[in-house]
């Protein structure tokens, strides 16, 4: 007698609701995973900001200090540099910061819109 082989027997379907879990707790994984990329990429964007920052200072410093200009505002063009700069991080922060994953899961709006429905249906 022979034993019928398991792995040619139809697959059983899953719930519906445990692989919308799976699915959501996979896009969640996916969206923390986005969000810490894009967080490290702006710490590595900030750090060279800083310490071109201060090299760019520096020679600003430097350079107005062997011409005897300090005291001139018109002799600090490093503020330029960080106020352009510093915009753009500026940007890059909230960019990062807006695209924070929601705290809210979409199992939990899964959850909403079936309440919704079930509720509309009680109704009428």
């Amino acid at each position: 007698m022979k034993v019928p082989d398991e792995s040619n027997e139809p697959m059983s379907n899953t719930t519906p609701r445990s692989s919308q879990g799976e699915q959501a707790a996979d896009e969640r994984q996916d969206a923390a995973r986005r969000y810490v990329e894009q967080l490290r990429a702006f710490y590595v964007h900030a750090a060279v900001f800083a310490a071109s920052m201060t090299v760019i200072f520096a020679v600003n410093l430097l350079t107005n200090l062997s011409a005897g200009v300090t005291s001139e505002w018109s002799a600090w063009w490093s503020v330029w540099a960080l106020i352009g700069w510093g915009a753009g991080i500026a940007v890059h922060g909230l960019v990062v910061r807006l695209n924070r994953p929601a705290l809210a899961s979409s199992a939990w709006e899964q959850r909403q819109i079936e309440r919704m429905l079930g509720t509309g249906r009680n109704d009428g």
